[in-house]
């Protein structure tokens, strides 16, 4: 797609994407403005007048990223009448994407306080609406009402940091991983028909 070198909005745009697109590929630390300026064909100086530094491009590229994923989520929602089926959806994104990129575009962010920030608070904003979803299950008759809603989402939390940290090590694929926590889990809280529409999932899904 073409852009207008001269329209600082179009710059902007393109430069978020661009670098995007770079992060998955090559992670955070491995990013240098001097790439995406060339990639872009503008000048360094220009981007710098536009971000001002490194992590003020980030901090955009990170934003749109949540952006996304929860329009994403939110569109899902309003084309599917269960819970469960937008849950595991969204769980076959992460898995897809996981696939794609070599290094997530969030494994390095110590460097970067502002951007961490963003991240955290995105990742709570996830876990907020991880909690609505189970509590629509419920409702839906797809996951049982005795479950402990609190220990249920630290359960989730703290499998999620487990299945990155093994993945970054390389230790099992990151679809494996899902599948041997958070199907399993969802196993544990899931009704009879719960449990149908998550095997019919699994086995779509593995045999796609």
């Amino acid at each position: 797609m073409n852009f207008n070198p001269c329209n600082r909005e179009e710059i902007r745009l393109r430069a978020v994407e661009t670098t995007s697109a770079m992060l998955m590929r090559d992670g955070v630390l491995q990013l240098r403005m001097d790439d995406v300026a060339r990639d872009m064909q503008v000048s360094k100086r220009t981007l710098y007048e536009i971000f001002g530094n490194k992590e003020e491009l980030l901090v955009e590229c990170m934003q749109r990223h949540c952006r996304l994923v929860t329009e994403q989520i939110e569109e899902e929602m309003r084309k599917e009448d269960d819970v469960l089926t937008v849950f595991l959806k969204h769980l076959r994104m992460l898995i897809e994407e996981s696939r794609r990129a070599e290094r997530t575009q969030f494994a390095e962010m110590e460097k970067y306080p502002r951007l961490k920030q963003i991240f955290n608070e995105h990742i709570k904003d996830m876990s907020e609406r991880m909690r609505r979803f189970m509590e629509m299950g419920v409702r839906q008759g797809v996951f049982r009402d005795d479950v402990n809603m609190d220990v249920l989402m630290k359960a989730f939390s703290a499998m999620g940091r487990m299945a990155s940290e093994e993945s970054h090590k390389g230790t099992f694929p990151y679809d494996e991983l899902i599948d041997g926590t958070f199907v399993v889990l969802l196993r544990g809280i899931a009704t009879r028909d719960g449990m149908m529409q998550l095997e019919l999932y699994r086995y779509n899904f593995n045999n796609k």
